[in-house]
């Protein structure tokens, strides 16, 4: 057979099978067209049903998605019993098990907030709801205002359990005033220290009262002295206390200069995305600013003092230092020792830092106060802690009247 008579012979036997070249695959018991014969003595499995099909392609639930639903649940029911209309989802937190609030109207037509938290976080909005009378108007403006507070087993709701294994919950239930979001710039100066954050660093750099402060933290501390000491050595060997005070004058007027540096805003093109998180970073900008600043001040003295002495990047690396260790504005633990940092003397945050020192002060344990946790009263303008739910009592109460 001639070449020419295989290849005709081929093309004859492709067209019987459609055209295709590749024998069709027979469709035989238990093969469902497949290709693939199930096990010996298997039957096909039938195809999906469009039905099946869809809830295939639904997303798993977590166990945190469930419990969202069971609150749903009864947050419905909770409205029901306190004669609560159009309740609707709002928040919640990020703890799987924490705390889920939603809006309402109540029966006078007044809006309101239903928080369902864990039962034990009942406790602490009781107890300051029992001395908020109490208090002086200062600090009072600062918790939220309560309307009622009780729990699922109160009001006969009973946990919406999803097996007879799962164990009943009781949760609290407020019902408080609606407040809303603080804004983004209040927010960034409680969370953030000024080394943290551009927003921050710029409000702090043209504060001149944050400014000053900060300045005069540095310049009291141990190293400046001994910088500044050891500087006048060189510069005038008989110095006494009033030239080391002079000095210090002189560099705090120069570093107050600051406020005229235009920060720039940091573009990602500039650091590495991690690093924009680094305090670092920005005190590394601003520290040739800083150190001509201190080398004009340390002029007036030795005229012919240079950029790399070592007073001048001694006392500038100090006051870097000083910025980069400052700590947020306000403190997630005041209760446990941790300290305000310098923005919490800023004109929005001087009444919340005030009261919370207050509450510290008289046997009020304040716990919890991450940025999240604030809120806006939008009728005055206050901040209010909206979560008391990690707040305790200790011994002595708080005097009705007491100043702040």
């Amino acid at each position: 057979m001639t070449l020419r008579q295989v290849l005709r012979l081929l093309v004859r036997e492709a067209s019987g099978f459609e055209g295709t070249g590749v024998m069709p695959i027979k469709v035989q018991q238990g093969r469902e067209a497949t290709g693939v014969m199930p096990p010996a003595g298997g039957e096909a499995t039938a195809p999906f049903t469009a039905q099946q099909a869809a809830v295939a392609r639904q997303p798993v639930k977590t166990a945190r998605d469930r419990y969202r639903d069971q609150v749903d649940r009864v947050a419905r029911k909770v409205a029901k019993r306190l004669g609560l209309m159009e309740i609707r989802y709002v928040a919640r937190s990020k703890r799987d098990m924490g705390a889920i609030a939603y809006s309402a109207i109540g029966p006078n037509y007044m809006n309101v907030i239903v928080k369902l938290a864990p039962e034990h976080e009942l406790a602490g909005y009781s107890k300051i709801e029992e001395i908020k009378q109490t208090l002086p108007p200062e600090v009072a403006k600062h918790f939220p205002i309560l309307y009622r507070l009780t729990n699922l087993k109160k009001l006969g709701i009973e946990w919406p359990k999803e097996t007879p294994y799962e164990p009943d919950i009781n949760l609290g239930v407020i019902v408080m005033e609606p407040l809303e979001e603080i804004p983004q710039q209040i927010f960034d100066l409680i969370k953030f220290a000024p080394a943290a954050d551009d927003f921050v660093l710029e409000t702090f750099l043209k504060d001149p009262i944050l400014l000053n402060g900060l300045i005069e933290q540095s310049l009291v501390g141990q190293e400046v002295t001994q910088a500044v000491e050891k500087f006048l050595g060189t510069a005038k060997p008989d110095y006494d206390l009033a030239d080391i005070e002079q000095v210090k004058t002189a560099i705090k007027e120069k570093l107050m200069l600051l406020s005229n540096f235009m920060y720039p805003r940091f573009e990602p093109s500039m650091f590495q995305r991690a690093d924009l998180k680094k305090v670092s970073q920005r005190v590394k900008l601003l520290k040739p600013h800083i150190e001509r600043l201190v080398q004009s001040a340390l002029k007036r003295f030795d005229p012919g003092i240079e950029l790399i002495s070592d007073a001048v990047k001694e006392i500038a690396n100090d006051f870097g230092e000083t910025l980069s260790n400052q700590a947020r504005g306000i403190p997630k633990e005041p209760s446990m020792g941790q300290q305000f940092g310098v923005m919490s003397s800023s004109k929005l945050l001087t009444s919340l830092r005030n009261a919370i020192k207050y509450m510290t002060d008289h046997g009020i344990f304040v716990s919890d106060l991450h940025g999240n946790n604030f809120m806006l009263r939008p009728e005055t303008g206050d901040i209010v802690i909206a979560d008391l739910g990690h707040f305790e009592l200790e011994q002595n109460l708080p005097n009705a009247g007491s100043p702040i």
